[in-house]
């Protein structure tokens, strides 16, 4: 009898959980772990980014040429329908997409970074959090080389956003910190519920035009003006897009990030301890 109980109690699966405390505990333990591996995933994204360009010329630069035949032909057309002066609209449109694009990867390249982690996440106790971290620099990094098609248009056009333009640096950090919780939060739903991921990415593709990325919040006029206001991701733009185009930034879209990032980031602490401990179960 003594023998079958030992047995039933060696082939129980225990499962502890990675920290103690409550789920902000378990959640900000692994926040510290991530920190501290920052090396790790700091290298691993640049890797990523150099490896997926490997035998090519220009390597990430193709990502820009991309982000520029985009621009000339969306700004073409767009710019003639609304009638817009073509010096103003391309320097509209530059900037618009260079955000967008950074938000967009966030969050639909975020849904997958659980789901392609899984040989590191199975064979070692790793902080997701760090692929959330990871996947945000990597973001980051594209981000940078299309600075080159900004820097470039407004030679171009011959403008200057003054120094002004400083404030699209505390802009961008507030978004990555955005960044970092909608990654995870977009990981973590994905990885449970799959059909979820291309889900993320449709509504994206819908929310770019939703969202005035091509076209000026002004047109829609003072009867719905107020709509565009009720979408985080305006604000997101706008508190980046208006400093790189010398313009002034209404202090509404910067309560609107601050806010985001607090209440994004508690309600994905908590889903992420109350969580944590199933996360490999899902894979």
């Amino acid at each position: 009898m003594t023998d079958i109980s030992q047995t039933d109690q060696a082939n129980e699966k225990v499962v502890v959980s990675p920290a103690k405390g409550n789920v902000f505990d378990i959640a900000i333990a692994d926040i510290q772990d991530a920190v501290r591996l920052a090396p790790l995933w700091l290298r691993t994204g640049w890797f990523t980014i150099v490896q997926g360009y490997s035998r090519t010329v220009l390597g990430p630069l193709w990502h820009t040429l991309g982000l520029a035949a985009f621009v000339v032909v969306m700004g073409t057309i767009w710019g003639v329908i609304l009638k817009q002066d073509p010096s103003t609209y391309y320097k509209y449109v530059t900037v618009s997409l260079m955000i967008w694009m950074l938000i967009s990867s966030m969050i639909t390249g975020g849904s997958g970074i659980l789901i392609n982690g899984h040989a590191t996440a199975l064979s070692m106790r790793f902080p997701y959090v760090a692929f959330a971290f990871g996947h945000v620099w990597q973001s980051l990094l594209l981000f940078a080389h299309h600075l080159i098609l900004y820097v470039f248009v407004m030679v171009g056009t011959q403008s200057s956003p003054g120094f002004g333009v400083l404030l699209a640096i505390p802009a961008l950090v507030l978004i990555l910190a955005n960044g970092v919780w909608m990654s995870m939060l977009c990981g973590m739903l994905c990885l449970r519920r799959r059909d979820l991921g291309p889900l993320a990415g449709s509504a994206m593709q819908v929310m770019m035009f939703v969202t005035p990325v091509f076209w000026p919040k002004d047109m829609l006029g003072p009867e719905l003006a107020w709509a565009t206001d009720l979408n985080p991701l305006f604000h997101f733009v706008q508190i980046i897009r208006q400093p790189l185009l010398g313009e002034p930034v209404a202090i509404e879209s910067w309560y609107w990030a601050v806010a985001s990032l607090i209440i994004g980031t508690i309600v994905t602490m908590a889903l992420y301890g109350r969580y944590r401990r199933h996360m490999a179960y899902w894979y």
